[in-house]
């Protein structure tokens, strides 16, 4: 074999084997684990008009939806696509971290009031100062930590608008902020002693009978930056969300029994910081806020919406599946992607005009 020729088939072996890495799943989306007790459809379905409408913005208007369910009264009312497939939350996970908060504090397992510095929170890299660790849990979950340091899974907006370190004291500010959110999954861990999918298996979606998720729905991965805490991904289903909303708009009660305690949901879902955007102008702990619509909201990259009407009758979810692996990854977002939160809202108006 002549060097051009190895050379040529060294390269073409690099290739498979960089091609088999990247197409490796990031989860089983065939594993099940809690045993499933389907949401209910509603008796009474949609009229023809208002469901042909709604498909009709979805597939032709809306910027993106690769499923897409909504709940009026707890009962199903329109599945659009592959509802039952487990997808990466993106930044949802945050706030189905906040409900697992809630549950853990009444268990007595975690301490709102902790400091970094008792929890023994620091950065070997960047050692945090005095003043970052006095930073408490409770400031964390409302992102208000004062701790301005790279973490994994920012994208360029949040780098672009991190303070300086030191700029605030822990508390003063708010700023939505990958650091506070991943060092609180790895606070979760620490206290309760779980594994953020054993506590949602545990404690959410045996009680709620989801029917998709598994522990190993919930993975881990760190990128470049020098932090020691790993952005932890959770994959569920539209429907399965669907159940985490519709349990939040029922004050965490499912089925008679109280999942999660009542002034937890009310203070996780009040407004501790003005955050106004496009679609939200409200931030609590780990919720998006709109207070002219009184919807609850949960946000994540690459078109994941959960939006729950506070008082009824309507949860939402939209979902896009950003892919299941490096490869499936790579071609959702070249050579573009769209997502677009204020599509819920058009949705839900579709939806409501026949109320």
């Amino acid at each position: 074999m002549t060097i051009s020729r190895f050379l040529l088939a060294v390269v073409l072996v690099a290739v498979a084997g960089s091609l088999l890495w990247a197409s490796q799943p990031f989860v089983d989306r065939a594993a099940k684990g809690a045993t499933p007790a389907p949401l209910p459809a509603t008796e009474a379905a949609l009229p023809a008009a208002v469901r042909d409408r709604l498909a009709e913005f979805i597939e032709n208007e809306a910027a993106g939806t690769d499923a897409f369910i909504a709940l009026k009264d707890g009962r199903i009312v329109f599945e659009y696509g592959p509802t039952d497939v487990p997808t990466n939350l993106h930044s949802v996970r945050k706030s189905v971290l906040s409900v697992l908060f809630g549950i853990a504090q009444e268990k007595g397992l975690v301490d709102l009031g902790a400091s970094l510095a008792e929890l023994g929170i620091d950065e070997p890299a960047t050692p945090l100062t005095e003043t970052e660790k006095s930073a408490t849990v409770e400031m964390l979950l409302q992102a208000r930590s004062g701790v301005y340091l790279a973490s994994g899974a920012e994208h360029q907006a949040m780098k672009d608008g991190r303070p300086g370190r030191g700029q605030f004291a822990p508390g003063e500010h708010y700023y939505y902020n990958n650091w506070d959110f991943n060092v609180l999954g790895a606070i979760f861990e620490q206290e309760t002693g779980l594994s953020i999918g054993e506590a949602l298996d545990q404690w959410l979606a045996r009680p709620l009978g989801m029917d998709d998720f598994h522990p190993s729905h919930v993975i881990y991965d760190r990128d470049s930056t020098a932090t020691s805490y790993r952005t932890y991904r959770i994959h569920m289903s539209a429907r399965d969300l669907a159940r985490i909303g519709l349990l939040i708009q029922r004050k965490g009660v499912w089925g008679g029994v109280q999942i999660v305690p009542v002034s937890w949901i009310e203070l996780s879902t009040s407004p501790v910081s003005e955050a106004p955007t496009r679609a939200y102008d409200g931030y609590g702990y780990l919720w998006w806020l709109n207070s002219e619509r009184d919807v609850i909201a949960g946000d994540g990259w690459g078109g994941q919406y959960l939006h729950i009407d506070r008082n009824g009758p309507y949860v939402l979810v939209n979902r896009q599946d950003t892919g299941n692996s490096r490869l499936g990854y790579l071609k959702f977002v070249y050579p573009s992607h769209a997502d677009d939160p204020l599509d819920m809202y058009k949705m839900h108006d579709i939806l409501s005009a026949n109320d």
